[in-house]
């Protein structure tokens, strides 16, 4: 009785002894396909294509994946490790080096060119639609979450001004440690509901006036203010405090109202200031330490018809 060492060799060399099997590898190396799909490609009947897909998934050297109600098969990737594996990339890698002949090719390329017509059949049926479609199955804002992964995750941030925590689970879920700050309990109560919803263990929550931190000095590697502001009475202490806590090269992240006359708007979110101009904002930043102070209109905030417009401004404490 053989060993599973001694058994995987002949079970590799097996599935390789029959032509129409590597010339499934052959083709499957080139693109993920279903058994009808092979069947098309290979020019053989059904029966016989599974038969030797059955082999060749003894032998692991195929990979299948359920696609809605559809099984696909590919090749395991290249270059894992072990005297198994080893014999199993040098026969694969013979594989890839093998033309097709042009008949199977072209039925190849028949088939990947009949999948692409269909999906982009559906595109065009559900284009106009396609947002909303994207927004129902997975919100709005994933894709803008997904950029705070370019940021180092060791990073501690605050996050001032935090209100009801809505930064708290993208911000916690990527960076090492969070300091949220805001001056009233109220808020301070549902942004603690929303860190115990999604247990979120790294989040500190702190009461504490924006122009007076309680967060040491030098201690955060980047300092978010989003729409907080405009509430605050003098914005460059708030500014003056955000440098403080910054180390050395952090990062300051403000997103605010554009200067407006929203009177209506501003009556009903009891704003201190009716937005700002963003060169004004900039000179302040610029006024506290930061350098390379840049801003950028927001153009795809959703907003409602009296409501101002958005900016982003950024900064950097050099020293």
């Amino acid at each position: 009785m053989h060993d599973r060492v001694n058994d995987q060799p002949e079970a590799l060399f097996r599935a390789m002894s029959d032509r129409t099997r590597w010339r499934a590898l052959a083709v499957l190396r080139r693109h993920e396909l279903a058994v009808s799909e092979l069947v098309e490609v290979l020019d053989q009947p059904q029966s016989t294509v599974s038969r030797h897909l059955r082999v060749l998934r003894e032998a692991n050297l195929l990979r299948d994946r359920r696609d809605g109600r559809t099984v696909l098969y590919s090749l395991p990737p290249s270059g894992t490790e072990g005297a198994e594996s080893e014999l199993s990339n040098q026969l694969l890698g013979w594989i890839a080096d093998q033309p097709l002949s042009p008949s199977t090719e072209a039925r190849l390329d028949a088939v990947i060119r009949r999948r692409s017509d269909m999906s982009r059949r559906f595109f065009d049926r559900t284009g106009r639609h396609w947002d909303a479609l994207r927004e129902e199955s997975f919100g709005s804002s994933f894709h803008l979450e997904a950029f705070v992964a370019l940021l180092p995750p060791e990073w501690v941030v605050a996050d001032v001004g935090t209100g009801t925590g809505f930064l708290l689970p993208p911000l916690a879920v990527h960076f090492d440690r969070v300091i949220a700050v805001d001056a009233v309990d109220a808020m301070l109560d549902v942004a603690g509901n929303r860190t115990e919803f999604h247990r979120l263990d790294n989040v500190e929550l702190c009461r504490g006036d924006v122009s007076r931190l309680p967060i040491s000095d030098a201690s955060v590697n980047l300092a978010t203010a989003f729409l907080m502001l405009h509430h605050v009475p003098v914005p460059r202490e708030a500014l003056s405090e955000l440098y403080r806590i910054l180390q050395r090269d952090g990062r300051v992240l403000i997103v605010e109202q554009a200067a407006h006359r929203c009177d209506a708007f501003h009556e009903r979110m009891q704003d201190r200031w009716a937005g700002f101009d963003a060169a004004d904002l900039g000179g302040w930043l610029r006024s506290v330490g930061f350098k390379d102070v840049r801003s950028n209109p927001l153009i795809t905030a959703e907003r409602a018809l009296d409501a101002p417009d958005l900016f982003v401004m950024t900064g950097r404490k050099e020293t």
